[in-house]
């Protein structure tokens, strides 16, 4: 890392805390104002009760939990929607085939499929099948889109030469849609979280995040509501940051390599 990297990184971090501070100041002055804990408590009781959740075994477990679900479904959906993605860029008539479909889960709302899922598994399998459901198009846009950014004077050169189809997937298919690929794994992966904690709050798994945020919602425990919201967050913020940064390595590392 040079140094025009290091004070644009410096900068970046100096920048996300000058927003935090910031939150937690509005949070702190609307907290004092409304004068109601069980609406919204103050900061410290919020912390008080995160550093208290952070001292028990079991609430890493159910975080655990939690991050393995969102493990399983976003692999499941990087495989599925890739396949899936490299057949609609390959054929018209599967895209064509798939719109539809894909069309009706961007448009349905994650709870109704929750709801759903419900009758058909059991309560830990409903966040993993709807985190898939609601990952999938994102994947399959994602890699079928890099299909209509292959050079047609690559494709023309190769068939000139005489390229094998492994050699035409290698040289051109890969570079043209690998960082669309790239992209979509990332944003998979933030919105895996996000739909598997809600699937979690309403199938109510024996272990999960959400069915913390169920338990500490019934029994009218606000500040444990937001301390748990904070480790989601802040697990899903780091871990998807990075993912992007690994991935903005990789594309680093082809551009090199190209």
């Amino acid at each position: 890392m040079n140094s025009g990297q290091r004070r644009r990184a410096v900068r970046t971090a100096l920048q996300y805390c000058l927003s935090f501070l910031g939150i937690a100041a509005v949070w702190e002055m609307a907290a004092v104002y409304m004068h109601a804990p069980l609406i919204l408590p103050l900061p410290g009781t919020v912390f008080t009760a995160f550093v208290r959740l952070c001292s028990r075994s079991i609430f890493w477990r159910n975080i655990g939990a939690t991050f393995l679900r969102c493990f399983y479904s976003f692999f499941i959906s990087l495989a599925v929607g890739s396949l899936a993605g490299i057949l609609c860029g390959l054929s018209a008539s599967f895209r064509n085939f798939m719109a539809l479909p894909l069309s009706v889960i961007r448009s349905t709302p994650v709870v109704s499929f929750i709801l759903l899922a419900l009758f058909w598994f059991d309560s830990s399998t409903v966040p993993v099948f709807v985190a898939v459901l609601m990952t999938l198009p994102v994947m399959v846009t994602s890699v079928s889109s890099g299909f209509s950014k292959i050079d047609a004077r690559m494709s023309a050169m190769a068939s000139l030469y005489g390229f094998t189809a492994g050699q035409r997937f290698r040289w051109i298919t890969l570079p043209a849609v690998m960082p669309f690929f790239l992209s979509g794994a990332v944003s998979c992966f933030g919105l895996s979280w996000k739909v598997v904690a809600a699937g979690e709050v309403l199938s109510l798994p024996r272990l999960g995040a959400g069915t913390l945020l169920q338990t500490a919602q019934v029994h009218l425990e606000t500040d444990e509501v937001l301390a748990i919201t904070f480790v989601i967050v802040i697990l899903s913020f780091g871990l998807e940051h990075l993912l992007a940064y690994a991935v903005s390595r990789m594309a680093g590392g082809q551009e090199s390599a190209a």
